[in-house]
């Protein structure tokens, strides 16, 4: 008997699309009382709408159609910035358990007992339509869930002792692996001597990345613009991508939605869209040099950087004729406020070094990657052979602050700095920053969070437009190229 499979990742509280996509799958499954599955590969969380909104929905889909088996696996997202986001995921996963949505993740441990976390599965078997399926789940190391005492394993061992450990006979294995690609590959390569995995959906990439029918490695559109429908039976005999557009609403998903979006005023607009501002997470881009040239004026500084994490997704001049709240939000969530170093030249050729560490690495993307203000230009060369990059110039407003040999001229000569709180806390691997002395940058005796910052400097671009719609971004140059 063959069973419908639907998959949708990164959702990023976009519960509007997310509802939208339950709508469909209601709609497609709403005559058929045989199981079916659902497989959420994680990032549900960090976003615009309430996650209330997002939890409803799976709640709500599962009441109307308590055929659907529905499993969900954590991403790194998940985990939150503070304390309260990472009680708030514990409590959902509660939740849903109560509800019978799963959560499986295998790679999750305690960092003190270094035992499986005990607030969600690691895996389940399950009967439907005629076949036992292990359906498991992998999630991405990241430092947040490692200050809340979670210690996230790789995931080739931890599923080779996973499925050694398993007694019960089972006919097919999913895993749902929220992670780059390459590592979906590596593991399906790695499973070959230890039990083939027969279906990989990922999760993590916000990149569109073809399907690779050949491993059975599916990565659904990030911010649930599409989901994957895959027909199952002894073997996978159909896989279709269904558009965001080629689904309809039911009222039970849209109406919290609109009354959301009423009460907050998240559609009215807030500026003429004036600027063309790219998104590219792992190079220099437009939308991340216009951020930092403005973190740069408010703050008052030389300079000005960013982790590149902190902007989601572009704004694009031919989108709409306005920018809204939504907009905006969709960009930039983050309400970390601004702060201002003083950095000198070693210290700046370090942080740059730690930018270029995995930029030889092109098949994912460069979580080091700083977005820069549009005064500093950035020069290396890689090595193919070993994956190496050397920083061997750095300019700022055209001034050679490195010598023929890519070191520092004057060591200790000093630039004002604004940056964003969670590299100057010394995350991803930005050690160097972390003992700096820091300072607030206020505005009228108040801390300037990132997304009002965006919010206002789009105000004042549509104020003060020049005619001018591509904003240059900083320079960043590969010499081998």
């Amino acid at each position: 008997m063959q069973t419908n499979i639907y998959a949708i990742t990164d959702s990023h509280q976009e519960s509007r699309n997310l509802s939208k996509l339950l709508s469909g799958i209601y709609n497609f499954e709403k005559n058929n009382k045989n199981p079916f599955l659902i497989f959420d590969c994680g990032d549900l969380f960090k976003g615009i709408y309430d996650k209330e909104l997002s939890v409803n929905a799976y709640l709500k889909l599962k009441q109307l159609l308590p055929q659907a088996e529905i499993f969900i696996t954590l991403g790194n997202n998940d985990f939150g910035f503070n304390k309260s986001d990472f009680e708030y995921l514990k409590n959902t996963v509660k939740v849903f358990q109560k509800a019978g949505i799963n959560v499986v993740c295998s790679n999750i441990f305690d960092s003190k007992t270094e035992n499986l976390a005990d607030w969600l599965s690691p895996y389940k078997i399950l009967k439907i339509n005629g076949l036992k399926i292990l359906i498991t789940g992998f999630c991405i190391s990241n430092s947040c869930a490692k200050k809340f005492g979670i210690d996230l394993k790789p995931q080739e061992k931890i599923y080779e002792n996973l499925i050694n450990s398993v007694d019960e006979d089972f006919d097919k294995v999913i895993v749902l692996n929220h992670h780059w690609y390459s590592y979906s590959l590596a593991l399906k390569n790695f499973s070959q001597n230890i039990r083939p995995i027969d279906l990989i959906i990922g999760g993590h990439e916000h990149s569109r990345i073809e399907p690779d029918y050949k491993n059975n490695i599916f990565y659904p559109l990030s911010f649930a613009r599409a989901m994957y429908k895959v027909v199952v039976d002894d073997k996978i005999e159909k896989v279709e991508e269904i558009s965001l557009k080629d689904v309809e609403y039911i009222p039970e998903f849209e109406n919290p939605i609109i009354k959301y979006e009423q009460e907050t005023k998240l559609k009215e607009p807030i500026a003429k869209r004036v600027l063309d501002l790219k998104k590219n997470y792992s190079e220099a881009c437009s939308l991340g040099t216009f951020l930092s040239d403005n973190m740069k004026k408010v703050g008052n500084t030389d300079i000005a950087f960013h982790s590149t994490g902190f902007t989601m997704y572009s704004l694009r001049l031919d989108e709409s004729e306005f920018i809204t709240k939504y907009d905006i939000e969709r960009v930039i969530c983050a309400q970390s406020t601004i702060e201002k170093i003083n950095i000198n030249v070693e210290q700046l050729k370090k942080v740059f070094d730690n930018t270029a560490l995995n930029r030889m690495y092109k098949d994912r993307g460069n979580t080091r990657f700083l977005q820069c203000s549009g005064n500093i230009s950035v020069f290396g060369k890689g090595n193919i052979q070993d994956k190496t990059y050397k920083i061997v110039q750095i300019k700022i407003n055209g001034e050679s602050l490195l010598d023929d040999k890519g070191e520092p001229i004057n060591p200790k000569r000093e630039f004002s700095c604004a940056i964003d709180p969670f590299i100057g806390s010394g995350e991803q691997g930005f050690e160097v920053l972390k003992n700096i002395p820091k300072e607030k940058i206020l505005v009228n005796g108040k801390e300037v969070p990132m997304n009002e910052l965006f919010r206002n400097a789009l105000i004042n671009a549509d104020k003060n437009f020049d005619g001018k719609i591509d904003y240059p971004n900083f320079e960043y140059v590969d010499l081998n190229n």
